[in-house]
């Protein structure tokens, strides 16, 4: 028997258990295997502003709105505990977990474990540090800036910000690429300010600063004393404290190979296992990667998986570089004003010599140089373009090789790297790259280090 049938039963014990429902506090929704309505308590009606039967029978996401998951988990989708809903203004915490009969789905019901963000607070307030066991921080992971916040005009901005806002409508995996200090971060505050989960956390977590030893635990957290020098009670990751937000994972493209299975392996599941641990977690959290590599030729090269790059490309962004925008003259004007209020001074004006100085440079340091220009010129009052370290200048002049070249070149030293730190060892060497020993030796052949 469908779900439908038996709801609309005339028998005692359904009339019965719709009473029962409609006298729970929270909201309540079931729903039948394609996603239709086919039960509602009153609860959930007033907060919708309708009666039963202005619901029953339509789509859960023309009554709720498409943020909801529960028609996913009606076709056998995985369940979703504490996950954050957005409904007529009010923000839910829901539970939303299918409805099995002698092993078969059936549909999924959708219940507010608290019906607003107030009650949840007062529920923590209420239990200690010790009985939650979260992590206590001097400040929330919170997004700071908005598309608002992204300083430019013309076409090329304007189509940009468009598909920010495009992206951030569509709750699956982003991958955003642009040079070093094009903004890259910015983009992803935006995405995640505009999104479903703007009430969530925003997470972050950079896989070029951190060990690739000890990258794995900052992600998915581990149990108590699941190594040496761990913390008796165990640590939450960088996914559970994005629990109903976005986890943004910079340099993405510099992420170690082993770990990168691990990964797509969440994002498809969206699950996990902690350090340690041998219970799969469910996962709850957007994830946002950004890179200033280019993860095709990566992949080709065996240094980054085709399938997790393929995972995350769905809904690509191309942060623009600046020396390729026409709104150079209005963004230094904008930038100053910000930078003079910040250092409380008064914003110099620029000369027309020096408006043509700036659109004249190159800027391999994007908005992230001139902002630094910019501060300098109100400090001394003179504009001046700095001349690039040694080691900016080598990759510029390498800059006009073939990328393809400049990559083979990296993996060739990581390689030649490897192998001395193995004393030679190929086997120990390809530990160390997180790839099989078959892998290195072609790459071996491929770069000739």
């Amino acid at each position: 028997m469908v779900l439908s049938q038996w709801i609309a039963g005339s028998s005692e014990e359904a009339g019965f258990l719709r009473l029962v429902l409609d006298h729970v506090s929270d909201c309540l929704v079931a729903v039948d295997t394609s996603g239709t309505v086919v039960l509602i308590n009153q609860p959930y009606c007033r907060l919708l502003g309708g009666a039963a039967e202005d619901f029953v029978g339509r789509h859960i996401t023309d009554v709720v709105g498409p943020q909801t998951k529960l028609h996913l988990v009606a076709r056998g989708e995985g369940s979703h505990v504490g996950y954050p809903l957005k409904v007529r203004g009010h923000q839910l915490i829901t539970r939303q977990v299918p409805v099995l009969q002698d092993g078969r789905i059936i549909g999924a019901v959708g219940l507010a474990l608290f019906s607003d963000l107030g009650t949840l607070k007062r529920t923590f307030r209420r239990a200690t540090q010790s009985e939650l066991a979260l992590p206590q921080g001097n400040k929330p992971w919170r997004s700071r800036f908005s598309i608002s916040d992204i300083i430019g005009q013309g076409e090329t901005m304007d189509a940009y910000r468009n598909s920010l806002e495009v992206v951030a409508g569509h709750d699956i995996p982003v991958l955003i690429s642009g040079e070093t200090g094009s903004g890259k971060e910015l983009a992803a505050h935006a995405i995640h300010a505009h999104s479903s989960r703007s009430e969530g956390p925003f997470v972050w977590i950079n896989c070029a600063s951190i060990p690739s030893e000890l990258i794995e635990a900052e992600l998915f957290g581990y149990e108590g004393g699941a190594f040496t020098g761990a913390r008796s009670r165990g640590k939450l990751g960088k996914f559970e404290l994005a629990s109903g937000g976005t986890l943004l994972l910079d340099e993405i493209g510099d992420m170690p190979l082993h770990l990168q299975g691990s990964l797509l392996r969440v994002i498809q599941t969206s699950e996990m296992v902690r350090v340690g641990g041998t219970t799969p977690v469910a996962v709850n959290a957007r994830v946002v990667c950004a890179t200033n590599q280019s993860l095709p030729e990566l992949a080709r090269v065996g240094r980054f998986r085709q399938d997790l790059y393929y995972r995350l490309g769905v809904l690509p962004i191309d942060v623009p570089p600046l020396r390729d925008r026409d709104d150079i003259e209005f963004l230094a004007r904008q930038l100053l004003r910000r930078i003079a209020t910040r250092l409380s001074a008064a914003p110099p004006q620029l000369d027309r010599n020096e408006i043509i100085s700036l659109v004249a440079h190159h800027w391999p340091g994007n908005v992230r140089e001139l902002e630094n220009v910019l501060t300098r010129f109100i400090v001394t009052g003179r504009l001046m373009m700095a001349a690039a370290p040694p080691r900016l200048q080598q990759d510029a002049d390498s800059a006009s090789r073939p990328l393809k070249q400049r990559i083979q070149s990296q993996t060739a030293t990581e390689i030649r790297a490897a192998l001395e730190q193995s004393g030679g060892n190929k086997r120990r060497a390809a530990e160390l790259l997180g790839i099989s020993r078959g892998h290195l030796y072609r790459l071996m052949r491929e770069q000739n280090p």
